[in-house]
């Protein structure tokens, strides 16, 4: 898995990854970013998702850290393009 520093974020949205946020419910309609689709780290967990092999996957959730589980759980399952938002959501706040 890859991380991916908040400041790098604008140039890597260039290369059009498939965003997860991975947090609960309740934390992720609190908003996230834009275009991402909401998969609980539970979800990604037991394999219960059809997320695409064949594009980069940006995992976010609110600190960096269950978002760095659930991309454990994916390379796991054979994803190779697996990348963790450094610091979660709250990183992009400070930018």
């Amino acid at each position: 898995m890859r991380t991916l520093k908040a400041e790098m974020l604008e140039a890597f949205l260039q290369e059009n990854p498939l965003i997860v946020d991975v947090r609960p419910e309740a934390e992720y309609v609190r908003g996230s970013l834009e275009g991402a689709v909401h998969l609980p780290v539970k979800v990604i967990q037991h394999g219960d998702h059809d997320l695409p092999k064949n594009r980069p996957l940006l995992l976010v959730c609110e600190r960096g850290a269950m978002s760095e589980l659930a991309g454990l759980y994916l390379e796991a399952a054979g994803y190779t393009q697996v990348y963790n938002l450094e610091g979660g959501l709250r990183a992009l706040k400070k930018t």
